[in-house]
């Protein structure tokens, strides 16, 4: 291969590989740390699952999860796959291999095509379904005051859940009406956990403000005063205000592998 074409054909190939390879380990090490601090909410919805197994006879098979907690381990073997490939595709480009070249043109055209699919699949995936409404249907066998193993680890998970994330019940605090036979402690309509936190403050409330909020109504005023949101409907919105940046990263990735593809292809016909 020879002329200017041909370099930077060469290089830009080269280029765009080691960027992948750099995005694959940033990639990594976020997979990496999603898994070592494994969110709490993922645990509640296993906690609702057992605590709606435990207390009536609805199959919560339908109720899967599973795509949404391997997702950090599937982040990282694709992570640690895109990584290898992208060296390859450095260490091809500036061997010139066209045996190299075109393995990695129809590898990078795989999972460029398994990317497509699988964030076409993402965004039609219903959250709703598969993780919001296992968790209100469980709400209604909250026990404030339990006895059973499973209730004792039920109450904990909510309680963590909503003081970590500063939130209450899926929607919103109302969604704790529908505990009723929870046997609230100290005439209180909500759990603790909801009520760790006071807007405008930097301490944790003492056990009396606990209380108080903890027997506080749900009007409207009352969500200016303490953390009523609830921790789903947090979750979404983090979700849809950071969307573009997720949508603009994979966009990028998108079309740096497909300048790779083209790039790759290119160099194949020009090698000897």
């Amino acid at each position: 291969m020879e002329g200017c074409l041909a370099n930077l054909v060469k290089y830009t190939l080269f280029l765009t590989n080691l960027l992948i390879f750099v995005l694959g380990l940033v990639t990594l090490g976020f997979g990496i740390w999603v898994v070592v601090d494994k969110p709490s909410f993922l645990d509640l919805f296993t906690e609702a699952q057992d605590v709606i197994n435990a207390d009536t006879d609805i199959n919560t098979d339908s109720f899967d999860l599973g795509i949404y907690a391997g997702a950090p381990i599937l982040l990282i073997v694709v992570a640690v796959l895109v990584s290898i490939i992208a060296f390859f595709g450095c260490f091809g480009a500036m061997k010139e291999s066209k045996c190299l070249l075109i393995t990695y043109f129809i590898i990078v055209l795989s999972i460029f095509i398994a990317f497509i699919v699988g964030a076409v699949l993402v965004y039609q995936g219903g959250l709703d379904d598969q993780v919001k409404q296992p968790l209100i249907a469980s709400m209604q066998y909250y026990k404030d005051q339990p006895t059973e193993k499973v209730d004792k680890s039920f109450k904990a998970i909510w309680n963590t859940v909503q003081e970590e994330l500063r939130c209450c019940g899926v929607n919103n605090a109302t969604d704790w009406t529908l505990a009723t036979n929870a046997d609230w402690e100290g005439n209180a309509v909500k759990p603790e956990g909801c009520c760790e936190w006071t807007r405008g403050q930097d301490e944790e409330n003492s056990a009396e403000q606990i209380l108080e909020c903890r027997k506080h109504s749900f009007d409207a005023a009352s969500y200016d005063i303490y953390y009523y949101k609830g921790c789903y409907t947090l979750i979404v919105d983090e979700i849809e205000k950071h969307q573009s940046k997720i949508f603009g990263a994979a966009i990028g990735t998108a079309v740096v592998m497909f300048v790779s593809l083209l790039f790759s292809f290119a160099m194949c016909t020009m090698a000897d």
